[in-house]
């Protein structure tokens, strides 16, 4: 079964474009931390849908994304970036990348949103410089009347709902013509509520389901990751849209654990049997 966002209902042109053509849910992500094109070329190469590729918590600067773009797409997935901050002068930059999407942090409140939208679009309706006839996302110039005409239609904006404020606005920040689907970051949201490292405690876990409630009564798509009471499979089954259902770290890490420790007990088994 395919389920799909609703179309945002609101004045702006860009508010009517299909993002649910472009998009289609529910679907499946990866969160890619690992700076490294072959990495990120295997997320898509795998099947993953789409590839998180994360600025806010890797040591990287601007340079270091445009491999990871082309290698994502270059691997069949959706490159969606995480910007390091909540500055809308990163999105005109990535845009013109070429990038699928891009997720921004600590969104709290419906203005923060619309600076953030207004800055996917040209002027006069938005704020997004324009370079279409030099850039990557454009073909270098050689396809900018086409881009012009579907730019935003293959973008979408994910705004980040992490915190007590964000908590309380959700409804109002989903709203906001130009946000395509919002994120619930369950870490940060819970050391906001005075749950420090505790994305399972019960208020959490209320606030997640209030957050998700609201902003689906604007008809948009809902992302979150998997977390230990709620595996992908269950996350879906209650309504996600996309879930980042996997991280290259962390699954990197648990192979290298289990390969070590299957090589312990052969080590010990050979001890033993002297």
């Amino acid at each position: 079964m395919k389920r799909q966002s609703k179309a945002r209902s609101a004045d702006s042109s860009a508010s009517k474009r299909a993002v649910e053509s472009q998009f289609t849910f529910p679907a499946f992500g990866c969160w890619v931390n690992i700076f490294e094109p072959a990495v990120a070329e295997l997320v898509g190469a795998c099947g993953y849908q789409y590839a998180l590729i994360d600025m806010e918590h890797s040591p990287v600067t601007v340079d270091s994304v445009l491999p990871m773009v082309r290698a994502v797409q270059l691997g069949g997935a959706k490159a969606i970036v995480r910007v390091p901050e909540k500055q809308s002068a990163w999105i005109g930059r990535l845009m013109d990348m070429g990038v699928d999407g891009i997720m921004v942090p600590m969104v709290n409140n419906a203005a923060e949103a619309t600076e953030l939208a207004q800055a996917t679009i040209y002027a006069p309706e938005g704020t997004r410089g324009m370079a279409a006839g030099i850039v990557r996302a454009s073909n270098y110039g050689l396809n900018t009347a086409e881009y012009l005409q579907n730019y935003r239609d293959n973008f979408m904006l994910i705004v980040q709902i992490e915190t007590r404020e964000g908590m309380e606005q959700a409804e109002q920040i989903a709203a906001v013509p130009g946000v395509d689907c919002v994120f619930i970051g369950p870490s940060d949201l819970a050391g906001s509520l005075g749950h420090r490292a505790q994305p399972e405690h019960k208020e959490v876990r209320a606030a997640i389901r209030q957050i998700y409630k609201n902003v689906k009564k604007t008809g948009k798509p809902v992302s979150t990751l998997n977390f230990t009471s709620r595996n992908a499979k269950q996350l879906i089954t209650d309504g996600f849209d996309l879930v980042f259902s996997g991280s290259d770290m962390t699954m990197l890490s648990k192979a290298l654990q289990q390969d070590v420790a299957n090589n312990q007990k052969i080590v010990q088994g050979l001890v033993g049997s002297k």
